[in-house]
C-alpha cells in the first residue's frame, strides 16, 4: 500500500513539473502561472528560474502557492514588482536574460515572504542578521539597506548561483544564503 501511494505521488510529481509546477515529497504542489502568450526564450528563462527556484524550496512548497507572473512595457519604480494581494509578478519587457532571471527570483523571494506563514520563523532570524529591530523589514531608508531587499537578493544569489546586477552595491553574506538554503528545503510536519 506504501508503494502505491509513493508511486501515485511520483506521478502527481511528474505530471506537476510538465505544467511547469513544483511538487514537494508529500505531492503538494506550487505552480506558475503565466497567463499570457510569451516568446520562447523568455518561457525558457522562466522555466528554468522556476525549476532552480522550486528545487531550493522544494520543502517548502505546501506554504508558498501559486504565483503569477506577468510581462508588461512598464514598471513603476523598477524592473519588476511582486503585488502582494495577487500573488502577482510583473515584469518589464524587453531586458537582458541576465537581469530577467534576477528579477524573478527577486520577486519570487517577495511571494514567499507574503504567501508563505512560515516564513516568519525565517525572517526573525534574518531580521536580526540583515539590519536589527530598529530597522524596518521593508520601507525606510536606500532599497539596498532594507532586510526585505537584503532577502531577496539573498534568494537570487541562492536561486541562480550569482548575482549580477545589484552585486556592487549589495554585498550577500554567504551564511545568510546557507540559512535560506537550509529553511527552504527543511519541511515542515
Amino acid at each position: 500500500m506504501a508503494w502505491c501511494r509513493l508511486r501515485a505521488v511520483a506521478l502527481r510529481c511528474a505530471l506537476s513539473a510538465l505544467a511547469a509546477g513544483g511538487c514537494s515529497a508529500d505531492g503538494v504542489t506550487a505552480e506558475l502561472v503565466v497567463p499570457q502568450d510569451v516568446p520562447a526564450d523568455v518561457r525558457r528563462e522562466l522555466d528554468v528560474t522556476w525549476e532552480r527556484f522550486i528545487e531550493r524550496f522544494a520543502g517548502r512548497l505546501d506554504c508558498i502557492g501559486d504565483v503569477t507572473v506577468v510581462l508588461v512595457r512598464a514598471v513603476e519604480g523598477g524592473d519588476a514588482r511582486y503585488v502582494p494581494t495577487r500573488s502577482l509578478i510583473e515584469i518589464q519587457i524587453p531586458t537582458t536574460p541576465a537581469r530577467f532571471r534576477e528579477s524573478v527570483a527577486h520577486e519570487l523571494a517577495h511571494h514567499v515572504e507574503h504567501s508563505c506563514d512560515e516564513f516568519a520563523e525565517l525572517k526573525d532570524v534574518l531580521h536580526a542578521r540583515l539590519g536589527g529591530p530598529e530597522v524596518a523589514w521593508f520601507g525606510d531608508g536606500l532599497w539596498h539597506e532594507q532586510p526585505a531587499e537584503r532577502w531577496a537578493e539573498s534568494v537570487v544569489e541562492l536561486v541562480n548561483g550569482e548575482r549580477v546586477r545589484h552585486a556592487d552595491e549589495l554585498i550577500v553574506d554567504p551564511i545568510d544564503v546557507a540559512l535560506i538554503e537550509e529553511w527552504g528545503r527543511d519541511s515542515v510536519g
